[in-house]
């Protein structure tokens, strides 16, 4: 579901006309990464940039600051402890969603900076209270 999904979903916008395909995937994300999580989102940027899209947007945000209706003890935690070290530094280890998505709908609406951009933390933070 994590690449294949996102993949296929990139796919048939390209085909329905879509010039601009912004992807959220995740810091540290990498094809070869001995982690499940990050090898799967550095294999989906990688497939989404084949595609061909004039242009192509990667948020590589840190840990979410989210309120979840699953349960996920782990993230929660971690949350948690995030969520206090934000008020020391804020772009360091986590984000809000907010923030990311006001980051999304930033980058569609400003010039790139080439075919393929790629936001990391620091960056989203930026552009998301821009």
């Amino acid at each position: 579901v994590d690449r294949d999904y996102v993949a296929q979903a990139a796919e048939l916008a390209w085909a329905g006309g879509c010039k601009h395909f912004v992807l959220q995937s995740s810091r540290g994300a990498n094809p070869r990464s001995p982690f499940l999580y990050l090898r799967v989102k550095g294999e989906v940027e990688d497939l989404v940039q084949a595609i061909g899209f004039d242009r192509c947007t990667i948020l590589r945000p840190a840990v979410l600051l989210c309120k979840r209706q699953e349960s996920r003890p782990m993230e929660w935690m971690a949350q948690q402890f995030l969520g206090v070290v934000s008020w020391v530094f804020p772009t360091a280890y986590s984000v809000p969603v907010e923030t990311v998505a006001r980051a999304m709908v930033a980058s569609v609406l400003q010039p790139g900076e080439g075919k393929v951009e790629v936001l990391e933390n620091g960056a989203i933070h930026k552009l998301g209270k821009a």
